[in-house]
């Protein structure tokens, strides 16, 4: 019988060691995939016009994606007369971005916007701390250009965990691929 019982003990043992799972990739709508921690969920509540949304609330961890045709913004930058300010690119594009968010989020601080490629697509990428309704967070966020659409991916956390994080949300914004 300690036989036996020493037997389970030691498989319930192994198996309870094993390595969990611990990212997912998830896929919209044949446009595009980004990998994410496994310990993230689905949500609906934090960008109404972003199509990828997922949080873990207690470990203050977020990550959203909007997509946006350039055919669409082409036709706003033109009906605007924007388009000499704000050329239909991706620096044209980071640009009206930026401005528009430093409009929107008191910015304490940021970074330089570096520029680099995720999977052959042009992209910029910074970090910032912002108070958004009265909480400080600390951001990562890339633009990214694909074929036929620009893509925002924002992650953010507490400034309390921002080198918790943070090569985690640099990470997870590299395993963005345009579908």
């Amino acid at each position: 019988m300690k036989k036996i019982s020493f037997i389970i003990f030691t498989i319930l043992f192994l198996v309870t060691c094993q390595p969990t799972k611990t990212e997912q990739t998830i896929t919209i709508e044949n446009k595009y995939s980004l990998t994410i921690p496994s310990f993230l969920t689905k949500v609906n509540n934090l960008n109404d016009d972003a199509s990828l949304q997922y949080q873990h609330a207690w470990k203050e961890f977020y990550v959203i994606v909007i997509d946006e045709l350039k055919i669409e913004l082409q036709t706003a930058l033109e009906q605007n007369n924007m388009l000499e300010i704000y050329p239909n690119d991706i620096n044209g594009f980071s640009n009206l971005l930026l401005d528009g968010l430093e409009q929107a989020i008191p910015i304490s601080s940021k970074s330089s916007i570096v520029d680099t490629t995720i999977h052959n697509l042009p992209a910029k990428l910074l970090t910032f701390k912002g108070r958004v309704e009265g909480i400080d967070s600390f951001y990562t966020l890339a633009i990214i250009e694909g074929r036929n659409r620009y893509y925002q991916i924002m992650t953010w956390t507490l400034p309390s965990k921002e080198y918790q994080y943070k090569e985690k949300m640099r990470e997870m914004i590299y395993t963005f691929k345009e579908l």
